[in-house]
This record gives C-alpha cells, structure tokens and sequence, in this order.
C-alpha cells in the first residue's frame, strides 16, 4: 500500500476543511494552526458563527487574545458536526490583511492616507449637514449578522430607514424587521424531507455551503427537484433553471408557468 498525493485532481469543496477533523490520525492539519499552539494551552469558548445566515456551532480556542483556531460544535439540526472553510479559516483576518489605514478621497478623486481623527470627523459632518431621509447605507454580501444590526442602530438613531444590501435593490430595503421576511419555513435540517425547492437570485453553494450540502444530500437519496430562478450558477446538483427574469416569479405565484404543472 502506497499512500500519497492525489495529483491527479485537486479537491474543490467549500467543505474541504472538514477532512481535518475526519482524519483519525492526525495526518491531515490545519495549516495555519499546525505548531502553533498545543490543544491543552488554548482556552475553548462555544460559540455561534456569523459569518452566514446558518448560524453554525463552534468553539473558538484562544491562547491569551489572540484567536488559534475554530472547531465545529456537534448540533444535528444547524451544521450536524461540520463547518465550511469560511467558518474555519476566516479568523486569520483578525490579526493580518487589516485595514490599518483611512482612505479618503482627494480633489483628484485618488484614496489618499489619512488620520482616524480626521476620517470620523468627515463622517461626522457629511451626517450632521443632512436630514435622516437623506441617509443611507448599503452593506456588503459578506457583512457579518452583528455588524449589519450595529449598521442598522447607527442608521435608526439618525431617524433613517434605508438600509439595503448588495442584493436587494437600493430603494427595496433589506426588511429585516419582519421575521417572515428572512425565516426558513421548513427548516434546516427540514430541508432533508422536501420534495421541491425553489432557489431565487442565491447561490447557496458559495452563501451558505452547509445549507447546500444538505439540499445536495437530499438531491441525492431523496430525489429532491431542485429551481432556480437568477443566474445560472454550479451548485454541485443539477437543477431546473427557469430563467431570470422577474416575470418568471409572478407566473409561478399565479401558476401559469409551465414548471408549476410538473411531472
């Protein structure tokens, strides 16, 4: 028996940190945690992340305050026992690749060094010389839970409620004070008894990778169908595209579009 790399292929998972913990010998680490700290020096902290709208389990292991490494914590009906890379490796930016230093914008329109005092002042004025209404802020696909409520907060007491995201358009809002607007009827771990899944304008592959491990389990042994309406992506399962045009969600609520007949 010969064992080896596996030049042939290179495995491309958003899940591919897992194999850490599945090895049961310990000849599959984490690079970045490898002989940098012993388990028994580190401090284990549960924890939920929020990296994603699942809201998966782990514990943070620190040593003094700095941040080591993130491992999953076992929940069935969130992440099982698994985590996505994101989860896993994000906390390498708590200490490198920070923005250190503010940019503002300089007569020729050019990002140019500055001091933090002299940023937040800028800030200041530009919201103190305009009314609430005239406010508003659109946050990243990648903002964190926390830091989108914290947004939020800053908005309100400004007496402002345009607050949208990158994927919602600008005068839509992001409408996170309803909780119908963002909760998943069926579930999580639901999703494994469903017979019919309709994705809009998301690709859970790369948003929510544990969510789409699930759909793909579920495409697998339980002969789920999976739509899609937005953009034609690769989500590792196959799928009905029906289109990307917002008239293709008003005939599947009216049920004139042909998929709604099925098979």
């Amino acid at each position: 028996l010969q064992i080896g790399t596996y030049v042939e292929k290179m495995f491309m998972s958003e899940l591919s940190g897992n194999v850490i913990d599945v090895c049961p010998v310990g000849a599959l680490t984490s690079k970045p945690y490898a002989f940098t700290a012993r388990p028994w020096e580190t401090r284990k902290t549960e924890s939920i992340d929020v990296l994603d709208a699942v809201g998966s389990n782990i514990i943070v292991s620190t040593r003094g305050g700095e941040v080591m490494r993130v491992l999953p914590r076992l929940n069935e009906d969130i992440n099982e026992e698994w985590i996505s890379d994101k989860t896993r490796f994000a906390y390498d930016g708590l200490k490198r690749q920070r923005l250190t230093q503010p940019l503002v914008k300089d007569e020729s329109g050019q990002l140019s060094p500055t001091t933090w005092e002299d940023a937040l002042t800028r800030v200041a004025g530009a919201l103190q010389s305009v009314k609430g209404s005239e406010v508003a802020a659109i946050a990243g696909g990648m903002a964190d839970a926390e830091a989108l409520v914290s947004l939020k907060d800053l908005l309100n007491r400004l007496d402002s409620e345009n607050l949208c995201t990158e994927e919602v358009f600008p005068t839509a809002g992001a409408g996170t004070d309803l909780r119908s607007n963002y909760l998943l009827n069926s579930t999580i771990a639901g999703i494994e008894e469903s017979d019919l899944l309709l994705l809009v304008g998301t690709n859970p592959r790369y948003e929510a990778p544990l969510f789409n491990a699930r759909i793909r389990k579920s495409w697998l042994h339980n002969e789920l169908q999976v739509a899609l309406v937005g953009h034609s992506v690769d989500l590792s399962y196959s799928y009905d595209h029906l289109g990307e045009e917002p008239v293709v969600l008003r005939d599947l609520a009216n049920g004139t579009h042909p998929f709604c007949q099925g098979e």
